[in-house]
């Protein structure tokens, strides 16, 4: 019997030290837990005190549910959180002052490059095909040399592939009686 008597006593004593250590749990622990979700470990880079497994996250999520018994709603503990260690303790920015800037800039980027890409279709769709480089201008000069080169092409087309220049094509300011080269292959001997 007195073996028994201990034994209960233990087993109060036991009950006693557990409930000690958590608090009554008047609330939910998925609402808990999603509080632990919203505020930074301040010793692990970047993550919250749901994901860091160091004695400060455990003293946190400890804390996180002690002011949830104490009838402390979560603006009340993140406010807890945020006085002893200042806005980077927060998972997410708040949606005011100048952190609307880290909210609003990424949707702004893609609406901005959303309406390039539709600018950008529109004026390919409404305009005509157009050359890539323009004609060039030819120079009045040149329209007696290009008249000699057409002839040139057309006579070697219509005569042959001979690669030996026609008499009628020469280059402009020569003389062909004005050769100083042999004229004859028994010359060049």
């Amino acid at each position: 019997m007195a073996v028994f008597a201990v034994f209960i006593a233990l087993a109060v004593a036991q009950s006693g030290s557990l409930h000690a250590q958590t608090p009554e749990s008047a609330f939910d622990e998925s609402y808990a837990q999603g509080i632990d979700r919203m505020i930074m470990c301040p010793v692990c880079p970047a993550e919250t005190i749901d994901q860091a497994q160091v004695e400060i996250s455990r003293q946190m999520r400890l804390i996180v549910r002690e002011m949830l018994a104490e009838g402390k709603d979560r603006d009340d503990i993140l406010d807890f959180f945020v006085e002893r260690y200042g806005q980077d303790i927060l998972a997410a920015p708040p949606k005011s002052g100048a952190d609307l800037v880290a909210w609003l800039l990424p949707v702004g980027g893609v609406i901005a490059a959303l309406v390039a890409v539709f600018f950008i279709i529109r004026s390919m769709t409404r305009r005509g095909p157009t050359l890539a480089t323009p004609q060039p201008a030819v120079d009045a000069g040149l329209t007696p040399y290009l008249q000699l080169v057409d002839r040139h092409l057309d006579m070697t087309r219509a005569g042959g592939t001979s690669n030996q220049p026609s008499p009628a094509v020469e280059s402009p300011g020569t003389d062909p009686s004005d050769q100083t080269g042999p004229s004859s292959p028994e010359e060049s001997r």
